[in-house]
């Protein structure tokens, strides 16, 4: 389950910063967590994690 959680994050990673119009986000120490401590998400639109004071992430760009 682990593994396919990792395969499938990876993957949407790998399409996303390939793609055209994207943007990525890192934030660094204490306001990274103000939300959750721990977190993964992958969809078609984004991909994030967050972990102890570091939270990162890729998302489609929408503008024209």
């Amino acid at each position: 389950m682990k593994y396919t959680t990792k395969l499938i994050t990876m993957g949407a990673a790998i399409v996303l910063i390939l793609g055209t119009g994207c943007t990525s986000t890192l934030v660094l120490g204490p306001k990274a967590n103000k939300q959750k401590c721990v977190n993964a998400s992958a969809d078609w639109n984004h991909v994030g994690v967050t972990l102890p004071l570091v939270k990162a992430g890729v998302r489609m760009d929408k503008s024209d």
